[in-house]
């Protein structure tokens, strides 16, 4: 997430007045995936992933959005599926 930051930090000043907000979503949805998107890309079923995931043995760390949602890391999907970025 560091790096994503450190991008954003351009010198924006004349930009700043005509620039369109951006809903914070569209921006995640760049660096994360669902349960069932990345469970797709890596050829198993959702539930398969929420189980593994459930019992700490995922291929790749989930982020807990609450209880019963957790996205992953769009990088850790593909380095892990072996997708180029």
């Amino acid at each position: 997430m560091l790096e994503y930051f450190q991008t954003q930090i351009e010198d924006t000043t004349d930009t700043a007045e005509h620039a369109e907000p951006v809903e914070h979503e569209e921006h995640l949805e760049c660096f994360f995936y669902s349960e069932a998107e990345a469970a797709d890309r890596l050829g198993i079923h959702r539930t398969t992933l929420r189980s593994l995931a459930l019992a700490g043995k995922a291929p790749v760390e989930p982020i807990p959005l609450t209880e019963h949602r957790r996205v992953y890391r769009r990088i850790d999907i593909h380095r892990l599926a072996g997708i180029e970025p």
